[in-house]
């Protein structure tokens, strides 16, 4: 006995670029913060303005949205993403190492 074929095809591994699963506009407050133009009151503006919407993603995805909100506000990523990695792991997130943002 035994043996069969279901016929199904085995996955594919995932070659697509990471994506951010949120809207990426929700992060315009936190890379305000990280540009120092809103200063938070109360506590660390980093944790006020960005942890709470990037808690529920996977590092990778964080940081691809952190990536796509500052390309939004048209700011320099090579000033903004090692700012950006900080916040991450001022979030409990540990981005990889040598993260560098998807292209477009």
């Amino acid at each position: 006995g035994g043996g069969g074929g279901g016929g199904g095809s085995t996955p594919a591994p995932p070659t697509t670029q990471p994506t951010c699963p949120v809207n990426a506009l929700k992060l315009g407050l936190c890379v305000d913060v990280l540009g120092g133009l809103v200063h938070i009151g109360l506590g660390d503006p980093v944790e006020n303005a960005c942890c709470p919407v990037l808690g529920g993603l996977l590092e990778l995805e964080a940081a691809v949205c952190l990536c796509t909100a500052i390309r939004l506000k048209l700011l320099n990523l090579n000033i903004f993403i090692p700012l950006a990695l900080q916040a991450l792991i001022t979030c409990g997130k540990n981005p990889p190492p040598g993260f560098i943002c998807p292209p477009l």
